[in-house]
């Protein structure tokens, strides 16, 4: 099988930029674009926009990386760099720095997240390990540090269900008064130590041997959010691959669609936060990912009938008809390849239990009949 390298390049876990010999930022994948954020959102980017190359104090004082790789022909030892991002706020990350290219010779910058205020200045292989917390919130939630599950009643109190929230909510700041309105109502003069309790809480089981507030849950004064650059959350690489796949599948690269859609549709393994069926906080994004995973599906079905895999387009269209159970449409797509795969009995049985929904649902049947396929 051909490789997809755009998927490699998108979903390697360290993030890449790519600069020309000038040090403008030709190329930037999905971890590096996670990493970095806004400062990637300027015009006419240079390595030095990014990494604050040439600023006095720093590894890079007086150098620009892209010239320094350059000039020395070889991959340059990795460094930490502190970078002040927008807000005033500090990222830290290592950088390696390597030229490829022939006529057109560039430059590739390997990015890992670092912790502000590490005095190392080289490789350790501790890094090796990856991000130390994963959230599964597609399903029922679970939560992994490098030690293993961080599983038990804690999830459904208010210590998880704060977690929950921060989730529901990621990319911003919430603040302790909105906490108190969502899970402190009645709380009086006594809720915003009700707040501070259940985050030193969650802090707890997150992250038992921590010092100071830790790494996974980061407070300030516009509230408490999740450290992007220290959790992986499934949601979130479920719509990165999904925004890969439609771009692929747009440029015609359909091997590379395939690839990310897969990996999107498989990351979705239920609605989101599914043990929190009844919390009014959780329906917006829960409805949000739910209709991503509809479109998701719907175009990895039509990737695999241009590919001729007609056994992966059936897949495709069961899970969509589990998801959409009264969507005509996809019921009429589903129904009809069967039948053109020639399993006309289980098409008969699965349009008899669609009748039998629609008749429950609606008072009458489903609008086409079998005749009609």
């Amino acid at each position: 099988m051909p490789v997809p390298y755009r998927a490699v390049y998108e979903f390697l876990p360290t993030g890449i930029l790519i600069t020309d010999r000038s040090g403008a930022v030709q190329s930037a994948n999905l971890t590096a674009q996670k990493m970095l954020g806004p400062l990637l959102e300027r015009e006419r980017l240079r390595c030095c926009d990014v990494l604050d190359c040439r600023r006095p104090g720093t590894p890079l004082a007086g150098h620009c990386i892209t010239e320094l790789a350059l000039s020395r022909e070889a991959v340059l030892p990795e460094v930490r760099v502190d970078i002040t991002t927008r807000g005033a706020s500090t990222l830290s990350v290592w950088v390696a720095a390597a030229p490829f290219g022939g006529a057109e010779t560039a430059v590739i910058l390997q990015l890992r997240a670092g912790v502000v205020g590490d005095r190392r200045r080289r490789t350790e292989p501790h890094w090796i390990g990856g991000q130390r917390l994963r959230i599964f919130a597609l399903g029922r939630t679970r939560v992994e540090s490098g030690e293993g599950p961080l599983a038990g009643s804690w999830l459904g109190h208010r210590p998880g269900q704060i977690l929950k929230y921060l989730l529901a909510n990621r990319g911003r700041a919430i603040s302790s008064e909105e906490l108190i309105e969502v899970f402190w109502p009645q709380g009086g003069k006594a809720a915003p130590t009700s707040v501070r309790q259940a985050v030193h809480s969650l802090r707890d089981h997150l992250e038992p041997e921590r010092s100071g507030s830790g790494a996974f849950v980061a407070s300030g004064s516009g509230g408490y959010e999740l450290e992007q650059a220290s959790v992986w959350i499934d949601a979130e690489d479920f719509e990165d691959s999904l925004r890969t796949g439609v771009a692929a599948h747009g440029d015609g690269e359909h091997e590379t669609a395939a690839t990310a859609l897969t990996r999107a549709v498989g990351l979705y393994r239920g609605d989101f936060l599914s043990d929190e069926p009844y919390s009014e906080w959780a329906l917006a994004e829960r409805d949000r990912l739910r209709d991503l995973a509809g479109q998701a599906l719907r175009l990895l079905t039509d990737v695999k009938r241009g590919q001729g895999d007609l056994e992966g387009a059936t897949e495709q269209l069961h899970r969509l008809a589990e998801l959409e159970p009264l969507d005509a449409d996809v019921h009429r797509d589903l129904l009809g390849l069967l039948i053109e795969r020639g399993r006309q009995p289980e098409a008969a049985r699965r349009y008899d239990l669609l009748k039998h929904r629609y008749q429950k649902t609606f008072g009458e049947g489903p609008p086409f009949t079998l005749a009609d396929l």
